[in-house]
């Protein structure tokens, strides 16, 4: 018995331990078709029909046989499905309502009027923060497919869109909007005319006490470009500037002046930069259009043992492109990038290891484009690669049915997976679900997944349900977060995914 219970795992251990070993990464696994999807994302044990060329062709090898079991004696099926979903990472959402919020009209004759000041103050700061973090990004994806399974071979075709949006802001050209030159941004902070209109801020103390200003003062004049003369002259007109907007209902004294060094911080960093109306703050796209054509195979070594490949031609369109975030809003910007893209194309090779314990309790494996293909890419920004790649994936999976009824499955990504969000940001997910079916005709699931690499998403709730009509089965599934950010306006979970499939068995 114990034997029997060892068995798989000498042929499945060796491949998984050797990829993560290696530290291979990959493009975020997709979740693909609305049972998978149901189940939490759940399915390299789980399925059983045409789709298994994605989830782990090794169930091929149990089609076709008098001994298939839960696999059944499947002569033939097909499915079809359609998946849409979008993340949204970290605090992207309401720091862009901030930026599209921004009215640049104000500056537009090269004056910052007193009542300004703190709106000026606010937009630098937005602009700062946003650049700080570059896992904020929203990512959108789209994927479907149709494929066929006749006996232990497969043919088919899936398509897999992933584009991910972040901020890439000018920190530089921040100064106020002149008509005929670039103004420098230290001598426009420290014009005291440019801050009343022309007429010279009077002398006292006004929003600021008299020790706050000294110490705002011996602070910015320690920074590169600053003197104690000209940050003495913007420490004064910005304090004017605050009274005069009568601002000091809006925000205590420690903020105010938290926001005033980091004007004069961006400042001596931009030394002389352009206008506003130059600022030349981005969101970069970044994403893959993917096609598989995969050609697929299983065969059985014993009785319990199954093993299977893909052999697919992969066709890629390439995302790498920026649109300027000002004067537009997101769904502008996100239509204007998918404008931009370089195709080309290669070919992939998936494995993958099935084993059972009678009928009741199934282990898998399998590892997607375990070779590595990559595709053409345009640079973008200095040290760009000139390529994408589809690096290996590698998921396990188990599933146990204790009743006829009732099927409980978990997968997990054995490698910490690359993303299109950033460099720094991983995916690997864990995720599991259950299925009750209710005397083969309805099926009702239920799931969660989450990624253990990051945290700024959480836990993410599935639910699904499939209906069978003789040989015609429809299913449906979605997931949702239960954490929400807001995009334009409108409030939207952090995660949402909704797929349909329609599949025929025999």
């Amino acid at each position: 018995m114990v034997r029997r219970f060892l068995k798989p795992f000498l042929y499945l251990m060796p491949a998984a331990l050797l990829t993560v070993a290696t530290g291979a990464e990959a493009r975020e696994w997709t979740i693909v078709g609305p049972r998978a999807l149901g189940m939490g994302g759940a399915s390299v044990a789980v399925a059983n029909d045409a789709s298994a060329s994605y989830w782990n062709p090794a169930a091929y090898g149990f089609f076709k046989s008098k001994d298939g079991g839960y696999y059944g004696d499947r002569s033939w099926s097909a499915t079809l499905d359609a998946g849409l979903g979008s993340q949204v990472h970290e605090d992207l959402g309401e720091e862009l309502d901030k930026i599209f919020q921004i009215d640049f009209d104000q500056f537009n004759n090269g004056v910052i009027q007193a009542s300004d000041v703190t709106d000026f103050l606010q937009i630098i700061d937005d602009l700062r923060s946003f650049s700080a973090n570059d896992a904020r990004a929203l990512t959108v994806g789209v994927n479907g497919g149709l494929r066929a399974q006749v006996g232990r071979f497969g043919v088919g075709g899936y398509a897999f869109s992933e584009i991910s949006a972040k901020g890439d802001l000018d920190l530089v050209n921040i100064a106020p909007t002149s008509a005929t030159t670039e103004v420098d941004v230290i001598s426009q902070f420290a014009n005291t005319s440019n801050f009343n209109n022309g007429t010279p801020v009077p002398s006292g103390d006004y929003y600021f006490s008299s020790a706050q200003k000294q110490d705002l003062i011996s602070q910015i004049s320690q920074m590169p470009g600053w003197s104690s003369t000209t940050a003495t002259n913007f420490i004064q007109a910005v304090d004017y500037g605050i009274s005069q907007a009568e601002a000091s209902g809006e925000a205590i004294p420690a903020e105010i002046q938290q926001l005033t060094t980091t004007v004069a911080e961006v400042a001596s960093a931009a030394d002389t930069g352009g206008s506003i109306s130059d600022n030349d703050s981005r969101l970069l796209f970044k994403g893959m259009a993917l096609f598989e054509f995969p050609l697929t195979y299983g065969h059985p070594i014993t009785d319990d043992f199954s093993v299977g490949a893909n052999v697919k031609y992969m066709k890629a369109r390439v995302y790498n492109t920026s649109v300027r975030v000002f004067d537009t809003d997101f769904a502008d910007a996100l239509s204007e990038a998918q404008d931009d893209y370089v195709d080309s194309s290669n070919f992939g090779i998936d494995l993958g290891a099935l084993y059972r314990f009678g009928d009741d309790l199934r282990v898998g494996v399998v590892a997607r484009n375990i070779n590595s293909p990559s595709f053409d890419m345009e640079p973008l920004l200095p040290g760009d690669e000139d390529s994408m790649e589809e690096k290996a994936q590698v998921r396990a999976g188990v599933a146990w049915m204790p009743l006829d009824f009732l099927t409980l499955a978990l997968d997990y990504d054995l490698t910490q997976n690359d993303t299109t969000v950033s460099d720094n940001y991983k995916s690997q997910n864990l995720g599991g679900g259950i299925e009750l079916d209710v005397l083969k005709i309805v099926q009702f699931r239920a799931g969660l997944y989450q990624n253990m690499a990051e945290n700024d998403i959480g836990p993410v709730y599935t639910a699904g349900f499939g209906l069978n009509l003789w040989v015609v089965n429809l299913d449906f599934g979605a997931s949702l977060s239960p954490e929400t950010t807001t995009i334009d306006g409108n409030d939207i979970p952090k995660e949402f995914t909704a797929a349909l499939a329609l599949s025929a068995l025999f």
